[in-house]
This record gives C-alpha cells, sequence and structure tokens, in this order.
C-alpha cells in the first residue's frame, strides 16, 4: 500500500493507471462532458508544483486557500501546492463575510485560489485581499516541474475547517499519516463491490457533488486515484440528474439530505433517472433504516461510513445490508480502538486521529484526552454482535429537571415517520419537549395529530409537549446538517 502523495502521483498516477480517466465533468455549455487523464492530471500537478514556487517565496508550510465549487483543478492544485511545500487550506466560499475573514486571518494565506464566483461576499474579499487572490487555473502557462517527495509525513499538510451546528468552526490539523492511514478502509469498500458484483477488475465511477471543503468528498481525490478509478464532479445538485446521465456513475457519498431523495425516486419507480447508480455510501450524520433498507431491496447495495473530519473521515463501516444490522453504524476496524464511556459517548484512538486544531490547545485537550483518545460527542450502544449503533449527539441531549435524558434524534425519527414532515427539529423549549416542523401549510394538521399518536406510545417525559410550524425549510450548514 502506498504511504505518501509523491508515491500517489509518480506510481498509482503516472505509472500503473497513467490512461486511464482521472476525472470528468460537465463542461460550461452544459452538454460537453470533459475527461481529462491520469497522465494529463500528473502533467498539470507539476504546472502547478512550479507555480506555487515561482510565486511563494519560501513556501515550506506557508498556506494555500482554495474558494471554490469543486472542479478539475481543485484536485490539480491541492496536490501541487502539497507537493510544492506549502499546507493546503479547504475553505467554504459560501460562508458569510465575518466567518470567511475570521478563518482566513487564522490561517493567514499566502495566495487564495478561487473560481471568481461572486457568493455574496466578494468584495470584501476583493478588499481584504486582492493581491493574493489567484484563478483555479493559474498553473496552466507553468513549465511542469520535477516532484521531490517534500512532506513532512507527520506534519501538518493540510487544514480543514469544521462545520460545526454551534458556536465558531475550528481548523483541524491533518498530516499525510493521517489520510493514508485510512487508505486501506476505502480499498476495502472497494473490494467488497467487487465480491458483491464477482468482478475483481471491477471499474466504477464515482460521483461526487459534495463540497470539497467537505472531508467527505476532498478525500475522494485520494481514495478513487489509490483503485484508479475516476471521480465524476458536480458542482450543483440542482444539474444532480443531467450529470448522472451524462456521466455514468455507480458510486455516490451522500448525505441524509440526498439519500432521502435517492430513495424517493426508487420508491416511486424512477430509478432510471438515476442511471447506473447502485452503491450509495452514507456519510455525515445517522439515516433512517428504513430508507436503507428500501433501497437495499431495490437492488442497491449501501455502505455507511462513520467517522469525522477530527478523524480524517475514519472510525467505522457496515457493510451489513440485513434488516437486523442495516441500522448499525457497523463493525470496528483493525486500524483503530474503540471505547464508549460511562455516559455513553464513543471514543476511538488511532493514526488517522488529527493533529489537533489549528491555533487551538484549549479545543484540542477538550476532545483528546492524555492517552489519545478522541471524543466523539457522539452517544453509542455496542450489542453483542459487535456492532455499533449511534442514539445521538451527546450536546443535543436534553436533561429534564427529573434527570431524565432525551435523545432528540430519536424523537425527530419518529416525527419524520409522517409523510407530510419535511423536516423537524427536536429541541428543549421552556423546560417542554418541543418540534419545530417544516412541512406544507395545509398538512399541519395531519402532523399534528401524527405527534399526538405518536405521544401516546411514548412514556409521559418524552412526549412533545409543544409544536411549532415553519413555512421555510430549516436552516442548515454548509454539509446539509440542520442547525440547531
Amino acid at each position: 500500500m502506498i504511504n505518501t502523495v509523491y508515491e500517489l502521483i509518480t506510481d498509482v498516477m503516472a505509472k500503473q493507471y497513467p490512461d486511464r480517466v482521472a476525472f470528468r465533468y460537465v463542461a460550461a455549455d452544459g452538454k460537453t462532458v470533459v475527461e481529462k487523464t491520469y497522465a494529463q492530471y500528473v502533467q498539470d500537478i507539476r504546472r502547478a508544483v512550479t507555480y506555487f514556487k515561482e510565486n511563494i517565496p519560501d513556501i515550506k508550510g506557508k498556506r494555500v486557500g482554495i474558494m471554490s465549487r469543486n472542479c478539475y483543478e481543485y484536485g490539480v492544485n491541492s496536490f501541487g501546492a502539497i507537493l510544492a511545500g506549502a499546507v493546503v487550506v479547504t475553505i467554504n466560499q459560501k460562508k458569510t463575510w465575518p466567518e470567511l475573514e475570521y478563518e482566513l486571518g487564522q490561517v493567514e494565506p499566502a495566495l487564495i485560489l478561487n473560481d471568481g464566483i461572486d457568493y455574496g461576499c466578494r468584495a470584501q474579499l476583493e478588499a481584504a485581499y486582492g493581491p493574493l487572490l489567484r484563478p483555479m487555473d493559474c498553473y496552466r502557462d507553468s513549465t511542469p516541474g520535477e516532484l521531490t517527495n517534500c512532506v513532512d509525513h507527520d506534519g501538518l499538510m493540510m487544514l480543514m475547517f469544521t462545520s460545526g451546528t454551534t458556536g465558531r468552526s475550528k481548523g483541524v490539523m491533518l498530516s499525510e499519516k493521517n489520510f493514508f492511514s485510512v487508505m486501506r478502509a476505502h480499498t476495502q469498500i472497494g473490494e467488497h463491490m467487487m465480491a458483491y458484483k464477482h468482478e475483481p477488475d471491477l471499474v466504477m465511477s464515482q460521483y461526487t457533488v459534495l463540497p470539497m471543503f467537505h472531508l467527505g468528498a476532498f478525500i475522494d481525490l485520494f481514495s478513487t486515484t489509490v483503485m484508479g478509478w475516476p471521480l465524476n464532479l458536480g458542482n450543483d445538485i440542482r444539474n444532480f440528474y443531467r450529470d448522472i446521465q451524462k456521466m455514468p456513475s455507480q458510486i455516490m457519498s451522500v448525505v441524509p439530505m440526498i439519500m432521502n431523495a435517492l430513495h424517493k425516486d426508487v420508491m416511486r419507480g424512477h430509478r432510471d433517472r438515476l442511471g447506473d447508480l447502485w452503491v450509495p455510501i452514507g456519510s455525515s450524520a445517522m439515516f433512517d433504516p428504513q430508507v436503507l433498507l428500501d433501497m437495499v431491496h431495490n437492488g442497491m447495495f449501501v455502505i455507511q461510513c462513520y467517522g469525522a473530519t477530527e478523524t480524517c473521515g475514519a472510525g467505522i463501516i457496515n457493510f451489513a445490508q440485513d434488516e437486523k444490522h442495516i441500522g448499525a453504524v457497523g463493525q470496528g476496524s483493525a486500524y483503530m480502538d474503540y471505547k464508549i464511556e460511562p455516559d455513553g459517548e464513543l471514543c476511538m484512538r488511532g493514526t488517522p486521529i488529527m493533529l489537533g486544531y489549528y491555533k487551538d490547545p484549549e479545543a484540542t485537550a477538550a476532545v483528546i484526552d492524555k492517552d489519545g483518545w478522541f471524543h466523539t460527542g457522539d452517544i453509542a450502544r455496542l450489542e453483542e454482535d459487535s456492532y455499533m449503533y449511534l442514539t445521538g449527539r451527546k450536546k443535543n441531549l436534553i436533561i429534564l429537571d427529573s434527570g431524565e435524558n432525551i435523545t432528540p434524534e430519536e424523537l425527530e425519527g419518529l416525527v419524520e415517520k409522517c409523510p407530510a414532515v419535511q423536516e423537524c427539529i427536536v429541541k428543549e423549549m421552556g423546560k417542554k419537549i418541543g418540534a419545530v416542523v417544516y412541512c406544507p401549510q395545509d398538512k399541519q394538521q395531519t402532523v399534528q395529530e401524527h405527534i399526538t399518536e405518536m405521544n401516546r406510545t411514548l412514556p409521559l417525559y418524552k412526549r412533545i409537549g409543544v409544536v411549532e410550524f415553519s413555512a421555510e425549510p430549516l436552516p442548515r450548514n454548509a454539509t446539509g446538517k440542520l442547525l440547531r
């Protein structure tokens, strides 16, 4: 197994798979599909190395920010900056200016690569960082440079800001060692697909519309390359059906919002709209087991990956397709240690765990204890057959005056069984358990009746006492998680 970015590019891309397609994307005309081979990819990475070395004096350890929608150049610049000696910083270009100002101020970038699109604060960005802004294809006219293995394997290679649902984002420091320690898990995913199809030489295409500033998408730059598979790029969920037809894709990483949309297509008899897609890989959150089971019964191979930015995406993988276990996050892996604290919190330890939070030792110490255990903040239970199940987030727990603990995610799942409910959040409201529900106005009475019937099946302390309705979709963060 390869262990460095240098090997990934000079061995895997350049020698093993030079003629295979590395990327596909739909051109600006909305019709033409552009393909880039691994050989072309390597040459552009070499050009990017030259560009960064020529434009950033004493580049070692300097930060290069990337603010862009998904594109081929995202991969080129990421690997180019890394092999030039810089630290890559992925930034959510759709954040508010105060959020961007804070993050950019933290990292003090030497350059900021961007797609030139105004996401709402272009004027402020240009006023504050105009001389540092560069287009995503800035390397295009550079001469391909020689590649050297200049990366400190255990040192800081990239910064990725968390998209937390509360408080300020934190810069997660990740090393080359972090990324390559999880690659074995990703190749195992590929091996399970090959075994499922009984095709040991299977080559599959992965579609990604999750933004590259999200680890679940960024790590695809590594994992698809290790397998020698193409990465089909989407940059707008509104173009999903167009993209999936023009760029046949078998695999797709999804969050619950996307999984639920795929589920609706499948259950309504519109699976043909999904093209060749048959492997949805769930990440980032808890999924409705019935939704997953429905997908399996309709020919999908559902995989769940549990992890966090702080664990470089590593954690637990669930390949089970049966009713008993599909609601689990899976069984533990050989490269991580696991334990469940007395309060139910899941902790993990191993080489994928981050170096820490950038310039924030106190926040680091709050989640990584002196023995190296990362405290996930997730409440979990372990069954006798070694399958792990998540029940909620520790910080979301509602602690009643009676001392009872309520997991809001459990109640949200029950509320969402009403077909009229589009989104909901359960939280404490004036010492009562309350629900905020987004649904059509003419369905509010239906939802209220559903909750009334639901309450009759629950212990008194778990019953929802307040229901509020929203006329607008509930607010979400950049990765689709509902804000509480």
